[in-house]
Parts: structure tokens; C-alpha cells; sequence
């Protein structure tokens, strides 16, 4: 027979685990599902953020790099369509004007499937990583 100290700690514990693999933002959690558009920017900002934030294939000259960034979409309800690369790099942008930066390079996605994504309810994920930079004008 476990003492009522015991059972609190296993449910302490168990409460702090559980809580520990609900996150909902970033590679760490199930981030944004499907293909829907952020709703974190307004219709001005995401047109002015279309206008600036640029996608290149490599780094312009004397460009300065910010940070390396990870935007993450979750591919949830099996029937509807996983996340394209479109709205990942949507998502991108958006992180990127946040940031300060001008625009991003070295974009990379890649699909995680079964163990982690299952985790958060998620057939798979679809993690986007780039490079944000700043123009130096």
C-alpha cells in the first residue's frame, strides 16, 4: 500500500510530465497546423511583409546574419493536405520581419514522422530552418 505522500508525488510527477509535452510553439511543440495563414500579423503587415522580407538562394554580399531559425507546422487530420512549402516559407518570412531581418537563405525542410509528431497529435511534422540576415544599406 503506497502512503498518501507517495501517491501525491506520483501525481505531481506525472502532472509535470504531462504538462512538460503539451507545448503548442516552435520545434519543441506541434507548432501551427495544416496549411492555414498566421493570424499573428495583420492583412497590412503580411502585405508589407511580402513587399521586404525576400527569399534567396544564398547569402547576398555584405549581408549580415542574425540567427538561424526553425518554424515547425503540424500535418494533424489525415485527410486534409500536409503542410506545403509555401506556408512554410510564409511562416518564415514572418519570423524573419519579427527578427529585423530582411530577408532569409539556406531554407531547409524536413518531414518527421511516427514517435515525436504522434506525441502532439500530429501525423507528421514539417520543419522549415533558414538563415534570417539584415542588409547593410
Amino acid at each position: 500500500m503506497m502512503s498518501p505522500m507517495k501517491k501525491i508525488l506520483v501525481i505531481l510527477f506525472i502532472s509535470f510530465l504531462v504538462s512538460s509535452c503539451a507545448g503548442t510553439s516552435g520545434p519543441s511543440g506541434s507548432g501551427k497546423v495544416g496549411n492555414n495563414f498566421s493570424t499573428t500579423v495583420s492583412k497590412d503587415e503580411m502585405r508589407k511583409i511580402n513587399q521586404t522580407i525576400k527569399y534567396t538562394e544564398s547569402l547576398p554580399e555584405g549581408a549580415e546574419i542574425i540567427k538561424k531559425i526553425t518554424v515547425r507546422r503540424c500535418h494533424r487530420n489525415f485527410t486534409d493536405p500536409a503542410p506545403t512549402e509555401a506556408i512554410l516559407k510564409y511562416d518564415l518570412k514572418i519570423a524573419a520581419y519579427e527578427q529585423g531581418g530582411d530577408g532569409f537563405t539556406d531554407y531547409e525542410m524536413k518531414k518527421i514522422s511516427g514517435g515525436v509528431a504522434l506525441l502532439y497529435n500530429c501525423w507528421q511534422f514539417r520543419d522549415a530552418t533558414a538563415t534570417i540576415y539584415k542588409l547593410n544599406k
